[in-house]
């Protein structure tokens, strides 16, 4: 699932850059603590954006003195390029720290619901543990006495994958804030990354210009592969970029056309880069 609506605490401009640290002028005047609960700093300018730009690119802010503001962003912003800060997500404000969102708990990951988030490739299972041996509270699947992991943090640009189990009933999960603007612009590695999709808007693989953003390829083998989930089934696709049979979206390992598959609002983007893709980008599907 996406991370569809965020808490923006402020915007402006980028008034001084310094390495990774930066300058900001911002509405509110008076940037507030943002390292109390985790912040990230997104770049949002759209015009002015020839050559090597920050548009779209997101970090969470590590250090902050006043309106000077340090974040690891993959491409340093300009002077004058816009921003915002919001609010990151965590799995505890995201599924409640006692679980209040009502996934499947347990005694140990095999026999609970697990939620899935990933950082720089790597996978993290996480799962409810709710037997008083050893206390309740989110757990490591791979270590049910593991401290509490409510406050782990949702990366920038990242979504989450939950694994449910037999026998769980279907819930909802409620996110209130503001709708994300700009482009999404993450940098990927090889294997699996979790790209979140926080535009409001459902669009199509077709629509969406991610064929500018990925590597195609004459099959599957040779191209990235964007994973869309619906209904609990995930199914792999890749941009075919050879003319024998036509160019577009295809399902991978066949050559059946899915320039029309839907990327739903509010469904998160499981992306294998596996030839030399390094920044996927997911294009703001209202701006186009």
């Amino acid at each position: 699932m996406a991370v569809p609506l965020v808490e923006i605490v402020a915007s402006g401009t980028v008034s001084a850059v310094a390495g990774t640290t930066y300058t900001l002028s911002s509405t509110p005047a008076s940037l507030s603590n943002v390292l109390t609960t985790p912040h990230a700093i997104k770049i949002t300018s759209r015009a002015n954006q020839a050559g090597a730009n920050a548009y779209g690119v997101a970090a969470q802010i590590t250090a902050q003195s006043g309106q000077n503001v340090t974040a690891a962003l993959s491409t340093a912003p300009k002077v004058g390029d816009e921003f915002v800060v919001y609010q990151l997500e965590t799995i505890g404000s995201i599924f409640g720290a006692t679980n209040t969102a009502g996934l499947l708990g347990g005694g140990t990951a095999g026999a609970a619901d697990i939620v899935y988030l990933e950082d720089g490739g790597v996978l993290t299972g996480y799962f409810y543990k709710n037997t008083t041996l050893g206390g309740m509270g989110w757990r490591l699947a791979t270590n049910s006495s593991s401290p509490n992991q409510d406050g782990v943090v949702i990366k920038p640009n990242r979504g989450v994958l939950v694994i449910r189990k037999a026998g769980g009933s279907p819930i909802s999960i409620r996110f209130t804030g503001d709708a994300m603007i700009g482009n999404e612009r993450s940098t990927v590695v090889t294997g699996f990354n979790l790209i979140t999709n926080p535009f409001g808007k459902s669009t199509t693989l077709g629509d969406s210009f991610l064929k500018d953003y990925v590597t195609g390829g004459g099959n599957a083998g040779a191209a990235d592969l964007v994973y869309l989930e619906s209904a609990g089934v995930l199914t792999a696709y890749f941009f075919k970029n050879t003319t024998l049979g036509g160019t577009g979206w295809r399902i991978a390992g066949t050559s059946t056309p899915a320039d029309s598959v839907v990327i739903a609002a509010d469904k998160a983007i499981l992306f294998k880069e596996q030839s030399g893709t390094v920044s996927f980008t997911l294009p703001e599907p209202f701006a186009k």
